[in-house]
């Protein structure tokens, strides 16, 4: 009997659990559902108010900023205009300087590139973290807000707009400036008559693009950004295409006369950045459309962004919640191989500043591994694993003559080579299991007053 009685409250408990199982995914299911119908109701939006009209004379291209960005800006933005001049091309660049962020010196010296207009704008102080503030021309903020136009764009080839974003309470995160721009600024400025460029980059602070065909050595000189756009040109079915992720510590140089950091390729990179570079946009669970450099149609991109920036100021890897919305959406992707971005990671002896100091490089793959647990939360493992996936990577054995050719290139084979990568490949696995494990303990708070962007 007792037996029995134990038989029975544990089949109930079972049972129980996987009610509360399935209730949990119809629950991810819906969320991620509503996400995706706001997107396209965006996208038709911008359409019906543009009468399916874009610019094809310019590139958008918007990146957030904050501390330590103007070791960087003095040599990717006019590399980045340079490029876009290269295909008789005119850029729009926006530059978010988030939560008071300023740096002073980079914009005069922007001012003094040829045939370049600075625009200042300014938004007013944030009311709540899912409140995109508004923006004017004026540090007051008075009068009416400050719209995009096509009216005078030929007086300069190029234009930087300077979004001077308000330190507040509610200002701290990268994500927080992205919603001023992507609501206050673009949305409104569609929705009053303005007609945007039709392709649209996102990029860092630290953005390259370069062109490294079939993983051979990085053309250093090489016009990546052109390379991809013609393929957004060329393929007119694609709505977003993401370059190939390359991570690089980077180290101080002097360009022009001014100290800058630019990346060392040939220094080594800690092992788990080594390890996503190699298998980026080649398997399953490793097809993120990384935020450092991702290119589209601007009504998609703009569409992704104003939803996730207004939704979720918590989020901290916005380009992942993209790359799931894009896919759900019905979006047509892709990730172009022979073209990489820049992305900067620390050295394998960096520390932070936090007491006690922890390894800067663990700290990256932290902050990315709590963020997608996050949204694992939000819209189900289930739904997201095939593109972003922490879980082990069974490639390895399932595809092993793809996996070992991608170790060996750009290296000659010996068997020190091969002792170190596989050496490599053990550290990268354990400390990525640690990391997953502390992760999964405080995962990122998406939504609501406990919300925290990063920076």
């Amino acid at each position: 009997m007792l037996l029995n009685n134990l038989l029975k409250t544990s089949e109930q408990s079972m049972n129980f659990l996987k009610e509360e199982r399935i209730t949990l995914r119809e629950k991810q299911n819906r969320t991620l559902k509503a996400d995706v119908k706001s997107v396209l109701h965006y996208r038709d939006w911008i359409q019906a108010k543009t009468n399916h009209t874009f610019d094809s004379t310019r590139i958008l291209g918007i990146v957030a900023t904050t501390k330590g960005a103007e070791s960087y800006l003095p040599y990717t933005i006019p590399k980045i205009i340079q490029q876009i001049s290269q295909m008789a091309m005119m850029a729009d660049i926006i530059i978010g300087l988030n939560n008071g962020f300023e740096c002073p010196a980079v914009i005069e010296r922007l001012s003094l590139l040829p045939n370049i207009q600075i625009i200042h704008l300014y938004t007013e102080e944030k009311l709540a973290n899912n409140i995109p503030a508004l923006i004017f021309d004026n540090v007051i903020c008075q009068g009416q807000p400050y719209f995009l136009t096509n009216i005078d764009t030929y007086q300069y080839r190029h234009r930087i707009f300077v979004v001077h974003q308000k330190q507040g309470q509610y200002s701290a995160g990268k994500i927080r400036v992205l919603a001023d721009i992507y609501s206050s600024l673009l949305l409104k400025s569609i929705e009053n008559g303005w007609i945007p460029p039709s392709i649209l980059v996102t990029f860092d602070a630290e953005s390259q693009f370069l062109v490294s065909h079939n993983y051979s050595v990085i053309e250093l000189e090489s016009n990546g950004l052109e390379l991809i756009v013609n393929q957004l040109q060329n393929q007119r079915k694609i709505d977003i295409i993401g370059t190939r992720n390359k991570f690089a510590v980077y180290e101080k140089a002097t360009v022009d006369g001014i100290e800058v950091l630019l990346p060392n390729f040939s220094e080594q990179v800690p092992p788990i950045q080594w390890f996503i570079d190699i298998v980026h946009g080649r398997f399953s669970g490793f097809q993120c459309k990384w935020g450092g450099g991702t290119f589209g149609r601007t009504d998609v991109i703009v569409s992704l962004l104003a939803v996730i920036s207004i939704n979720y100021p918590g989020i901290r890897t916005e380009d992942t919640q993209l790359t799931i919305l894009a896919k759900y959406a019905g979006f047509v992707d892709n990730i172009f191989l022979d073209v990489i971005s820049t992305n900067r990671t620390p050295s394998l002896t960096d520390m932070t500043m936090e007491q006690p100091p922890k390894k800067a490089w663990i700290e990256q793959i932290y902050r990315w591994s709590a963020s997608l647990h996050g949204l694992k939360l939000l819209y189900g493992e289930h739904n997201i694993k095939i593109l972003v996936n922490d879980g082990f990577p069974w490639f390895t054995f399932t595809s092993p003559i793809t996996f070992l050719k991608l170790l060996k290139l750009n290296q000659k084979p010996s068997i020190l080579t091969a002792f170190f990568k596989v050496s490599f490949l053990f550290i990268a696995f354990s400390v990525f299991k640690k990391v997953k494990e502390d992760s999964r303990k405080y995962p990122d708070f998406l939504q609501g007053e406990k919300a925290k962007a990063f920076w």
